[in-house]
């Protein structure tokens, strides 16, 4: 039988239990109590969500009719939440899969009400580069990407699609087709082929390596979407594009002070990292993978 890291590293994906009954029920009420659930929109009109990078405000939730994406961790009132981001159950199996020392590049929530219809096209989380930088080799099995995403239902959903194994190869000619063209995103609505649905229980986390082939697709939410959205990279090795998601000039010392311990703990590992690789630009050039990294600067947890 395989173990979490052979499957992890033969399809790009795990799917691991997370969360007891109770913690479910708590974060819930903890996220029912950061948004406005109840609010709805008198908007039918089908709209696309925000760019994911500069992310939705709370307060907006429920206004139009679209999914939602909120930044957690830089938004202050946020903190009663902030434990499901350094939950042992999500970082020890982080660990097992890329590596000792986590770095938190992503803590955000995606949420939506019933009805809401979402689609998001195919694609590699390689967003962040320029098209024509974008090359095969960031998908060879010979290069360790040091990343990994994580979606942590609160609700049973089956929102995310992928192609199992797609992570360490470039694309077929069938996956080309799809993509017309395109190095980012595929036009939506179109079927891939290999592509298959990943339905979660709530309480399951689905760890997955974010340059496989995949989309966000609901045809129509049939239950409220409030799903825990987490991404870390291991202080062994230089960061990928994905670490620079969150807004550093957000994580002021006045924000930091009101951080639990190990959260700022997080944070001012982050930062630190922040100072050792400054440049995203430089992630994806060739020679970035080849730097010596110094975990010693970061506290231990």
């Amino acid at each position: 039988m395989r173990t979490l890291k052979e499957q992890f590293t033969k399809d790009g994906f795990v799917i691991v239990d997370v969360l007891t009954e109770e913690e479910i029920l708590k974060y819930r009420n903890i996220l029912a109590a950061l948004m406005n659930p109840d609010t709805s929109s008198e908007d039918k009109e089908e709209r696309s969500s925000t760019f994911q990078h500069l992310g939705d405000e709370l307060k907006d939730f429920g206004k139009e009719n679209r999914q939602y994406y909120f930044h957690i961790l830089t938004k202050p009132g946020t903190e009663p939440l902030h434990e499901i981001y350094h939950h042992p159950g999500v970082m020890q199996i982080a660990e097992a899969l890329i590596g000792p020392q986590l770095i938190i590049n992503n803590a955000s929530v995606l949420a939506a009400n019933k009805g809401v219809k979402y689609d998001l096209g195919w694609h590699r989380d390689v967003i962040q580069i320029p098209e024509e930088e974008i090359e095969d080799e960031l998908f060879s099995k010979e290069r360790f990407h040091n990343s990994v995403q994580i979606n942590l239902p609160l609700y049973d959903e089956d929102a995310l699609w992928i192609v199992p194994g797609s992570h360490n190869r470039s694309n077929l000619p069938e996956e080309e087709e799809v993509f017309a063209g395109s190095k980012h995103y595929s036009p939506k609505g179109l079927p891939m082929p290999g592509g298959i649905a990943v339905p979660l229980k709530a309480g399951q986390a689905v760890f997955y390596n974010n340059n496989l082939i995949h989309r966000g697709y609901t045809q129509e939410v049939m239950v409220p979407r409030r799903t825990v959205h987490m991404g870390y990279h291991s202080a062994l090795y230089p960061p990928t594009w994905h670490f620079y998601l969150l807004n550093a000039e957000l994580l002021t010392e006045e924000y930091l002070d009101r951080l639990s311990p190990i959260m700022r703990t997080m944070m001012e590992d982050y930062l630190a990292c922040r100072k050792q690789f400054p440049s995203m630009n430089e992630t994806w050039k060739s020679g970035f993978w080849d730097q010596k990294v110094d975990p010693n600067i970061y506290e231990t947890r």
